[in-house]
């Protein structure tokens, strides 16, 4: 009659020992960025840190290297893996408008939607994009020859999938992109 042989507790150590390795390693892999945070989004200097949050894990990314239009709208999408995870828009107005009438009029947000975005007198932020408003002070002219009065960027975004956590990274990165697309601009 053979014999049986009796399985150590050290081959049963190594045994779940590595499947937990390859399962940790199987699902930190697909969370992880093969590509480097751009220091500039769409042409403009950004803080790397303040864009990261808002990207999500993937091989390539794709910065936009301007924002790009006809007349007085620009735009510009950050691409990572060939999905659009920024959506960038700048718009100048010939009017001294509130980003309450800039939402309304030229973004087509539904005035019941206007009570659900956390605003103040500048800016408005839903769960996946934000529209910021400043002045032009120098007010360069605008596609029609008017003297621009007000210039808006308008940012989209998809990741992270936390509606808070996603507000919260666009309220962080709308300010100083707002202040160096209205400087690029001539604001």
């Amino acid at each position: 009659m053979a014999e049986r042989r009796r399985s150590t507790p050290t081959a049963w150590i190594v045994l779940v020992l590595t499947s937990v390795a390859l399962m940790a390693s199987c699902s930190l892999g697909a969370e992880t960025r093969e590509y480097a945070v751009p220091d500039k989004i769409c042409g403009l200097s950004v803080t790397p840190k303040l864009v990261r949050p808002l990207l999500p894990p993937g091989e390539s990314l794709d910065a936009g290297t301007s924002m790009t239009g006809a007349d007085d709208t620009q735009r510009c999408e950050v691409m990572v893996d060939e999905d659009a995870a920024l959506k960038i828009t700048g718009q100048r107005y010939p009017d001294a408008l509130g980003v309450r009438d800039v939402a309304l009029n030229y973004l087509g947000v539904p005035a019941d939607e206007l009570g659900r975005a956390y605003s103040d007198d500048s800016v408005m932020v839903w769960d996946s994009r934000i529209v910021g408003v400043t002045k032009c002070t120098n007010y360069p002219t605008d596609a029609a020859g008017r003297s621009t009065k007000r210039y808006s960027v308008t940012i989209e975004a998809s990741y992270p999938d936390a509606s808070k956590s996603r507000r919260e990274a666009l309220q962080n990165l709308l300010p100083p992109y707002l202040k160096a697309a209205a400087r690029a601009l001539g604001c």
